[in-house]
């Protein structure tokens, strides 16, 4: 409601937050304030998304060839060193553990309706 009221307001070019200031791309605002400027500003991001994304895929760099441990497992199924366990669960990670620091943080990112604020609390 902010941007289709003449607020040119946005966290990635404010906060300069992520490496949305890489790309090249506008804040969609509008000044009526009213449902169809909502709606144009909603289509106006959604193409400026697209021309976000497109950079992005520009600039990601070639990749290593990869093998694929579990097509290979189920192409040598008869192959007894393939069922042990350790091969079994090869792709399988266990979930990473942290602990908080004790300590207070607010964080707020972009979201598709507005600011979405964050408040975490470390104890």
């Amino acid at each position: 409601m902010l941007r289709a009221s003449g607020v040119q307001w946005d966290l990635r070019k404010m906060d300069r937050y992520e490496c949305y200031d890489e790309f090249d791309w506008e804040v969609q605002w509008q000044k009526e304030g009213d449902s169809l400027a909502r709606y144009l500003v909603r289509i106006g991001e959604t193409m400026e998304s697209i021309k976000i994304i497109r950079q992005a895929l520009e600039g990601i760099p070639g990749g290593q060839p990869y093998e694929n441990l579990e097509t290979r497992r189920f192409d040598k199924e008869g192959d007894p060193e393939w069922n042990d366990f350790e091969y079994r669960f090869i792709s399988k990670r266990t979930s990473p553990t942290f602990e908080l620091p004790k300590q207070e943080l607010y964080v707020r990112v972009e979201a598709p309706k507005g600011e979405l604020g964050i408040f975490l609390i470390g104890d």
